[in-house]
């Protein structure tokens, strides 16, 4: 009677669907606002600066390089209203933010291939 027990209870968990947090895709919104919330102060308020009203931004909106102490921030992967001149031709307005002391400041703004 043990063995027939044990194997339905074996039987019931295989057919029990895995709970794998770890490996989950993530359900993080695309255009998610806390893009640009989790920047320096510096950065958020020229993204502020641009836009007229809330702003979200995809995951590749911004980078930092810990070796450069520089935020990469591509436009291309921001939405706002009143936003412009972000793509001429297949180049996108990139800004460059360096660590100066305790601040970031705008070190470089050009335009660049689009994308990665």
């Amino acid at each position: 009677m043990r063995a027939l027990v044990l194997g339905a209870c074996l039987l019931l968990a295989s057919a029990l669907p895995a709970d794998s947090r770890g490996s989950s895709p993530s359900k993080d919104d695309p255009w998610n606002p806390e893009h640009i919330g989790a920047l320096p102060p510096e950065i958020r308020q020229y993204i502020a600066s641009l836009c007229r009203g809330p702003a979200s931004a995809q995951h590749d909106f911004a980078t930092y390089s810990p070796a450069e102490k520089r935020w990469r921030i591509n436009i291309e992967y921001l939405r706002c209203e009143g936003l412009t001149e972000v793509r001429h031709g297949q180049q996108c307005i990139d800004l460059d933010f360096v660590d100066v002391g305790s601040h970031f400041r705008l070190a470089r703004k050009q335009y660049r291939d689009c994308g990665f």
